[in-house]
């Protein structure tokens, strides 16, 4: 799904394998200060997972910290829904997570209907310093337990 993200800023974003403290993972090479949005229906019990690094680009002085942030958006609000920050000094794989339950299924309300809602998924880095490094985004995905996900693929088959 990265073809069909979109990307600010366009260029520089590239797909590729790095290792990092022995741990080899496939990951999303983004420049700082960046975002990747999807736009995606999401499915019960949903939690987004990725691993995230930042990694030194070639550069004098050394890259400095990157704050990363994980966050939603229906295109009226952005709900920033899980941080962190990130050094290059030596480079390792740190999870960031976030639950996505609140924004899908039924609520108790007559105006929100969270599964009529295509939902914007928000992967942001932003520089810390004059000297911003590059940032991993590791294994990005949504989990969902197996009743989510067969309910989640029956409601996208009823709409296509």
């Amino acid at each position: 799904m990265f073809d069909r993200a979109e990307k600010r800023p366009r260029p520089g974003f590239d797909l590729s394998s790095h290792e990092l403290a022995g741990v080899s993972r496939a990951a999303i090479l983004a420049p700082v200060p960046s975002r990747v949005i999807w736009s995606l229906p999401l499915p019960h019990r949903g939690r987004f997972r990725a691993y995230v690094a930042a990694v030194p680009r070639q550069s004098t002085p050394p890259a400095g910290p990157v704050r990363v942030r994980v966050g939603i958006s229906d295109d009226r609000i952005y709900e920033g829904l899980g941080d962190a920050v990130l050094a290059t000094a030596e480079p390792r794989w740190v999870e960031i997570s976030a639950d996505l339950s609140a924004h899908a299924g039924w609520q108790w309300s007559l105006f929100y209907h969270p599964d009529r809602i295509t939902w914007r998924i928000v992967l942001a880095a932003d520089p810390m310093s004059d000297t911003p490094p590059q940032v991993l985004w590791g294994s990005p995905q949504i989990l969902t337990d197996t009743d989510s996900a067969l309910e989640y693929t029956a409601r996208r088959q009823r709409h296509d």
